[in-house]
């Protein structure tokens, strides 16, 4: 994944055991394209690993596979179909291909175990991705991570290919009316244009990474490599420092501050976010934490120029005076379950403490949202869509202000969130 994160060393680890996950200081891998890398690193790891790529691209049951697609594409660019449903359906993977396939790769780490437990121990359990699967076994870990490809790529084609399974459609759908005659001419052209790259890898996953990653540039919706890579450009100075901070000296690790996307185009920065970054701003003032996180991405309105961290820091260091040395920002955060979960993941990635609580402070409106129980609560919408608690040990202090302590799950992709996984 570029150099998202500042690292120090190549983790080295050749013998992982169950359990093993995050390496503080790991490189990140690129494959050239951020948003395939966010969205599957397993195949950013298995590219820059010749043996293992080679090992997968001449099983001769993957090779069928493969073909069978690169086919299917093939004939799209000249056949009558002209839905998107009917162009694309071809290249999702039903339960019956996923169960195959995943037979045919068991076989292959059973007869290429010690190849398979290199690239898991060296780059997949440390880099974090899948630090849910870390409690599992070797051959575990690779069933595991391989299911989350399929689902990531079906999730990508349904979503911007077929207008299916979005979160939350008001910001999340694709650009264009997918059932539109231009539409479904641009999909008839995509085919055309991709049917050159046909002898580039020759993998089973290419012909539906290769379309997946496409109709996510044809809506331009590039969110995940927007302002990356962070420890490198907008975070240099803030990672610089935190390398120098004492944190002992704080009661907080940072402030994290989420955003509150602006209604109008013509707006970079809504009244509700200036009051949050106010909020935060006299935190900070009065020494509780040494950095302040601000978090939130390109969300309202639809497609809208505005960044919610970038907006919050500009606002903070103009009006405020804080300094941009301190100011982290989180420029890919959707919604407030992920303010928490990518604001986590900073703090592990750029070497914070993690055994020091954060101080997330917001409005009244907000910190009522956050500390809401039951089955509507925000736990259970963390849950739901995360499949865990982005936190733990919430609790809240104040009107404005909740504490809580960082979890490492919030490390793990999410296949289900393109746009920010």
């Amino acid at each position: 994944m570029l150099v998202l994160f500042i690292a120090v060393g190549t983790c080295t680890i050749l013998h992982a055991q169950p359990g093993a996950g995050f390496v503080p200081g790991y490189t990140f891998l690129s494959g050239g394209n951020l948003t395939a890398d966010k969205n599957f690193y397993l195949l950013t790891v298995l590219g820059k690993n010749k043996t293992a790529e080679k090992i997968i691209s001449t099983d001769k049951r993957l090779k069928v596979i493969e073909q069978e697609r690169w086919q299917l594409l093939l004939a799209h660019v000249d056949d009558t179909c002209r839905t998107a449903a009917s162009l694309l359906n071809g290249f999702l993977y039903t339960a019956e291909e996923q169960a195959q396939i995943a037979l045919i790769l068991d076989t292959i780490y059973r007869q290429q175990q010690p190849v398979i437990d290199n690239l898991i121990n060296k780059q997949l359990r440390p880099g974090g991705f899948y630090q849910r699967f870390t409690a599992f076994s070797n051959d575990v870990f690779w069933k595991k991570a391989w299911a989350q490809y399929f689902t990531g790529i079906n999730y990508i084609i349904e979503q911007f290919g077929m207008g299916k399974k979005m979160r939350y459609p008001r910001i999340d759908s694709s650009s264009y009316d997918v059932n539109s005659r231009y539409y479904c001419t641009a999909l008839k052209v995509m085919f055309a244009f991709l049917s050159e790259k046909k002898n580039e890898i020759p993998c089973f996953y290419v012909p539906s990474l290769n379309i997946a990653m496409q109709l996510m540039d044809m809506n331009d919706r590039d969110e995940p490599a927007r302002h990356e890579p962070l420890a490198l450009h907008d975070n240099k100075l803030a990672v610089q420092k935190i390398k120098q901070t004492q944190f002992s000296k704080y009661t907080y690790a940072a402030i994290l501050i989420p955003g509150n996307g602006p209604e109008l185009f013509t707006t970079p920065i809504s009244p509700i976010n200036k009051m949050h970054c106010d909020i935060g701003a006299d935190r900070f003032k009065q020494g509780l934490a040494p950095f302040i996180i601000v978090s939130g991405g390109y969300c309202y309105p639809f497609r809208g120029p505005y960044c919610e961290a970038i907006e919050m820091k500009k606002y903070l260091v103009n009006k405020h005076k804080i300094p941009a040395s301190v100011i982290i920002i989180e420029p890919q955060a959707r919604h407030t379950t992920t303010n928490f979960r990518n604001a986590n993941r900073l703090l592990y990635r750029y070497g914070m403490p993690a055994n020091k609580p954060l101080l997330c402070t917001t409005t009244k409106e907000q910190t009522d949202y956050i500390m809401t129980a039951g089955e509507k609560g925000f736990d259970q919408r963390n849950l739901n869509e995360l499949g865990y608690l982005p936190y733990r040990d919430k609790k809240r202090t104040g009107l404005h202000d909740i504490v809580f302590y960082p979890t490492p799950e919030c490390l793990h992709m999410d296949p289900a969130d393109p746009l920010d996984p």
